[in-house]
């Protein structure tokens, strides 16, 4: 059985540790090296837990006569500027994470010594590739947005005893509001028991996607990814989920809510919903004097609240325990009933 929790770099994952917050890169770098290093920075300020970054070679991931191989090479960094990238981000405190699209982009990643790579949508029916990144020996996270569940089953086991995160979501830019599926989250940690993202790309220019990453958190997401940019206003390389980053931090600040009201125990253990309970919660006091000897009936009780400096008596349900008893002494009109003045 695999982990259901681990570490990335120096931050857990998963069960009982808070959710993983993962700025997403992307291309929104736009083919500069110093545009990396300055989101890197900025994701630090952002109040991320990692950040991510997609390393890719023009020429091995699309023919020469694809519509999007002009863009590629534009956005294309070279091994030179990406070894100089990861190892600022490898000093940035940060924890770093790498979705390579290619051997040589795995290879060059895993020497930097990334902390964690994530399998692309696209690669979730590779199996050699799956292969050579659960052999670096380092956490997986699957992107399982429209893969056959069987081929995330195999995905799995092909990456070995790595440990490995489910990452849910649908990587259309945006995503509608109906495609979210927050119930998918629970679907997948119920049927393999490892942690398990949210893969945010609705819009970033709505209200929704400062309040989409919370309401993941509310159905147990244990990492959010989403893609940010320096200024969304360019629209520039993967902008169309992005958050500029004062609303990345915003989005992280009401992630954190979510996490503090999402509570991780009964109601009734809340120090809040005890003194409230306490304070309006009602004690059986005798409704009018009950002479010393007399044999306590129900027509001789009241239940009304009590003065919170004193401890409360029976409550209303316990009244059994006090019918048919005997007063050890006179009990005035209001007083709270306790077991010491029964015989």
């Amino acid at each position: 059985m695999r982990p259901a929790s681990f570490a990335i770099g120096n931050r857990p994952i998963g069960e009982g540790a808070p959710c993983f917050v993962l700025a997403e890169v992307a291309s929104a770098h736009d083919g500069s090296p110093d545009k990396a290093l300055r989101m890197l920075e900025a994701a630090f300020k952002m109040g991320a837990d990692g950040i991510k970054f997609q390393l890719f070679r023009s020429e091995l991931l699309v023919v020469r006569r694809h519509p999007g191989r002009k863009d590629f090479d534009q956005i294309e960094l070279h091994a030179k500027e990406w070894r100089r990238i990861l190892k600022d981000a490898r000093a940035s405190g940060l924890a770093v994470l790498v979705e390579a699209f290619d051997r040589p982009s795995l290879e060059l990643a895993a020497e930097a010594g990334t902390d964690a790579f994530k399998v692309h949508t696209t690669d979730m029916e590779n199996p050699d590739f799956i292969r050579a990144v659960g052999g670096v020996q380092k956490p997986v996270l699957f992107a399982t947005g429209g893969v056959p569940e069987d081929a995330v089953g195999e995905a799995m086991d092909l990456a070995g005893g790595v440990p490995v995160a489910l990452l849910h979501g649908f990587q259309t830019f945006p995503t509608p509001i109906e495609e979210v599926r927050y119930r998918d989250l629970v679907r997948w940690k119920q049927r393999y028991h490892v942690p398990v993202g949210f893969l945010d790309h609705t819009d970033g220019g709505s209200a929704f996607a400062l309040v989409a990453p919370a309401l993941a958190v509310a159905y147990g997401a244990d990492l959010v990814e989403k893609h940010f940019t320096l200024d969304r206003s360019e629209k520039g390389y993967d902008y169309q989920s992005s958050l500029n980053p004062e609303d990345f931090y915003r989005m992280v600040e009401l992630l954190r809510q979510a996490e503090r009201a999402r509570g991780d125990g009964p109601a009734a253990e809340s120090d809040g919903a005890q003194r409230y309970h306490r304070m309006m919660a009602r004690s059986i006091v005798a409704a009018a004097l009950i002479p010393r000897g007399a044999v306590l009936e129900a027509e001789m009780l009241s239940f009304k609240r009590t003065d919170v400096r004193f401890e409360p008596g029976f409550t209303p349900r316990e009244a059994h325990r006090v019918i048919g008893r005997r007063a050890a002494r006179p009990i005035q009109a209001d007083e709270t009933i306790r077991d010491e003045m029964l015989e």
